[in-house]
């Protein structure tokens, strides 16, 4: 099945066989991040709205998980820009609930939680993690662009509440990018905000697809050396994920398209989805003709070649 609302299962670092969905439209997002593996935001979307019907996305998400058979550890909503920008999204979390009693979770840059609306979309999740980067406003801006609206003190006191008032459990994601919050300042102004949110875990990230930015590199070994010597207590996720990726037998180029909207692949998880059928030249010969179309933009960073589909070009509304 391919579905514009769920993709996968697909590996995470953090929660196994994940099956993905998308709460709304490609790189809709109230960030434009340097780092982030989708590429820059055309226009931030600030006002949260209804983008697609609960139904259908709950209806997709449980096709899909018939289809997988028990494979999959969590149900994630991430999708193509900040989840949390649905105004339905915990309709559509409620839904998923009526027939899924496994692992849910949210990954959202955790930028709306100041807003209670949003703190009771999370309450179906067994886990929320929210991107926790920076430490000062003037490394907040530069690392995530956010809209003039949203402060660091606004973000940080939302997930300070998130965490008081949620159920379940928040996992922490720092993202280091090199020479932007890798400093030792950068690194104790983090601690501090850590403190007061208070997440149960931790996890340490770096770029491992291609930025948005083609500046945004990980951090020098020294630098990250320091960065777990700061914190000790993070889990260690700067390597890329291994293992395989949901192959269906029919529709295998749709398929990989709709993961790379939200997955950028490597070549060799690329090959590895079409050459089951296809065989090595039939793969080689079918992903250099979804590139030659347009469908795949090849882009190569620290000496791997990635695949991801391309966005359309707006203008950035800042």
């Amino acid at each position: 099945m391919i579905s514009k609302y769920v993709f996968g299962p697909v590996p995470s670092r953090r929660f196994g066989s994940s099956l993905g969905v998308n709460p709304l439209p490609r790189k809709t997002c109230n960030y434009s991040c340097v780092y982030c593996q989708l590429g820059r935001t055309p226009r931030l979307q600030i006002e949260r709205k209804v983008f697609f019907p609960t139904e259908s996305v709950v209806e997709d998400v449980r096709k899909a998980v018939e289809k997988a058979d028990g494979d999959i550890d969590y149900i994630t909503f991430m999708g193509d820009g900040e989840p949390t920008l649905a105004a339905n999204l915990g309709e559509m979390a409620e839904g998923v609930r009526e027939f899924w009693d496994g692992k849910m979770a949210l990954i959202t840059n955790g930028s709306l939680f100041h807003m209670q609306e949003v703190r009771q979309a999370a309450e179906p999740f067994d886990v929320v993690s929210p991107t926790i980067s920076s430490g000062d406003e003037r490394t907040y801006r530069r690392l995530h662009r956010p809209p003039r609206s949203l402060t660091l003190d606004k973000v940080v006191e939302g997930l300070r509440l998130l965490k008081k008032e949620q159920a379940g459990e928040m996992w922490g994601e720092m993202m280091f990018v090199g020479g932007v919050n890798d400093s030792l300042p950068s690194l104790l102004s983090i601690r501090r905000v850590l403190r007061e949110i208070n997440p149960d875990r931790l996890f340490v990230a770096v770029p491992t697809r291609p930025p948005a930015e083609i500046w945004a590199l990980p951090p020098s070994k020294e630098s990250m050396k320091q960065v777990f010597e700061v914190f000790p207590e993070a889990v260690d996720m700067t390597e890329p994920e291994e293992g395989p990726f949901l192959r269906n037998e029919e529709e295998r180029e749709a398929e990989l398209i709709e993961i790379a909207k939200n997955h950028p692949l490597r070549e060799d998880q690329a090959y590895e989805l079409l050459s089951m059928s296809l065989g090595l030249e039939g793969a080689r010969d079918s992903i250099l003709r979804m590139v030659e179309e347009g469908k795949l933009v090849a882009v190569n960073y620290s000496g791997t070649t990635f695949y991801r589909v391309p966005i359309s070009k707006r203008r950035t509304n800042e």
